[in-house]
């Protein structure tokens, strides 16, 4: 059995000695490569000096999340990887974690992704964006099994959403979903990678008996208008790139979402978002034939992406 960690590294140099000490102590052996989206810290030199054993793959630029992750996910299929595991360079797990992981998703293989309960830095707490994802309506039973009982059975919780700062991805899912889609510039990457596993009949869910940590709670969650710019048109490539609807359903549920929030932004006489929300909709024209391109490989089985 060949598992192979992807880690992603940006200007990260703060978590990666959890991150790369947590992979290669696991109970499990696992071959990790990274990729660097070109960081200026001496994120290459530390790696090259404290883990020779790592596969490093420099980026001549920056290619963000779904890009990169796509090089180490095509590089696990050169190799022949039976699992995949995609953590964050901000995230770490126990020694057990991933060797749990595997063992059930072996026991149920229609499970293409699967994930730990997701931690705070502090390893103390919930995760809260993984809080909000396992409420009830989006993974059935976790939380009351956890409140009433005391603690979640051991199962696999199936759930809507979970992101993928820590994945477990099986050959099979990656054979027959592929990579990211690279229309996703950052984040919403993902969103679409679920949306697709659900398309072509594969399961995601979380595994309660095991944990990783995801250290983001005391970032600066303050925008820049070029990065609220870019999250209102991922909020909208999200739902333009679903492949359980027709893309001329999509438009124009997306064309009337821009429309109530244009209007509420004259009435506010709030010009720069405005702004923000008349470029989202010239965007979303201008990327038309490009997502209509991606949604009809995205629906074939097979790497796409990846080639």
């Amino acid at each position: 059995m060949k598992i192979i960690a992807i880690v992603v590294t940006y200007n990260g140099m703060k978590w990666y000695k959890n991150c790369f000490d947590s992979l290669k102590y696991s109970s499990v052996p696992i071959e990790t490569i990274v990729i660097d989206n070109k960081s200026t810290d001496g994120t290459i030199e530390y790696i090259k000096d404290n883990y020779p054993e790592i596969v490093l793959i420099e980026s001549t630029e920056n290619l963000g999340f779904g890009k990169a992750n796509n090089i180490g996910l095509k590089y696990a299929l050169e190799q022949n990887a039976d699992y995949v595991f995609l953590i964050n360079q901000d995230a770490w797990v126990y020694a057990d974690t991933i060797q749990k992981l595997v063992s059930k998703m072996q026991e149920f293989p229609e499970y293409g992704i699967l994930s730990p309960i997701h931690l705070t830095g502090s390893e103390r707490k919930l995760d809260y964006n993984f809080s909000m994802q396992i409420q009830p309506p989006f993974c059935p039973n976790l939380v009351s099994d956890f409140i009433v009982n005391g603690k979640a059975e051991d199962k696999i919780y199936p759930i809507k959403f979970v992101n993928a700062a820590l994945w477990l991805m099986s050959k099979r899912c990656i054979n027959t979903i592929g990579g990211f889609d690279p229309i996703f510039p950052h984040y919403g990457e993902d969103n679409n990678y679920i949306d697709r596993l659900e398309y072509h009949g594969l399961e995601r869910g979380i595994y309660p008996q095991t944990y990783g940590v995801h250290d983001r709670e005391l970032r600066n969650n303050v925008l820049t208008t070029k990065q609220k710019k870019n999250f209102e048109l991922i909020s909208y490539l999200i739902i333009l790139t679903r492949l359980q609807s027709s893309y001329k359903r999509l438009f124009f549920k997306s064309l009337l979402l821009i429309s109530i929030d244009l209007y509420k932004n004259l009435l506010r006489l709030s010009f720069k978002n405005f702004v923000i929300n008349t470029n989202s909709l010239f965007s979303m024209i201008q990327l038309t034939p490009h997502i209509l391109k991606n949604r009809k490989i995205a629906k074939i089985k097979g790497t796409c992406f990846l080639r």
